[in-house]
């Protein structure tokens, strides 16, 4: 073989190999920048607050104590899911926290009782929609009153 194939052979290989990091570059480029982060835990943002309970009589019509409630769960449901994506349990004070949040919508509840249907005990969410517009926001809550 000539010295002039060898180096079109040489030049043209360069060319393709280039040609390749080139598009090998762009694919991972498009990937990492198209990628939108749905609301839900990898952030930096919280939500906090307190679960306030109110204890009526069997009629609901006599109030008997009320007070923070420890030990109760509150949920979360990050963005548009129908599902519940996380829970935490309120601590001694009532209070609870959800941490590492994204930017997004979410929807924070607890169960409480129904007072309008006494006699079938039907549960009722207190139902709060928040939405995190910054990076490391820290939002907090008015208490999350429920009845028992």
């Amino acid at each position: 073989m000539s010295k002039f194939k060898v180096n079109l052979t040489w030049l043209y290989l360069n060319y393709l190999i280039m040609n390749i990091k080139i598009i090998f570059f762009i694919l991972i480029s498009v990937t990492f920048f198209s990628c939108k982060k749905e609301p839900g835990e990898g952030g930096f943002a919280s939500i906090e607050g307190k679960v306030y309970v109110k204890n009526y009589d069997a009629s609901y019509t006599i109030l008997t104590a009320e007070y923070y409630l420890p030990g109760e769960t509150v949920y979360i449901i990050y963005g548009n899911d129908k599902e519940v994506g996380n829970t935490v349990k309120t601590s001694y004070d009532g209070s609870f926290k959800f941490n590492y949040l994204r930017k997004g919508k979410y929807k924070v509840y607890v169960i409480g009782e129904d007072p309008t249907k006494p006699y079938l005990s039907f549960p009722k969410e207190e139902l709060m929609e928040i939405t995190i517009t910054k990076k490391k926001e820290k939002v907090v809550l008015n208490d999350l009153v429920i009845i028992k």
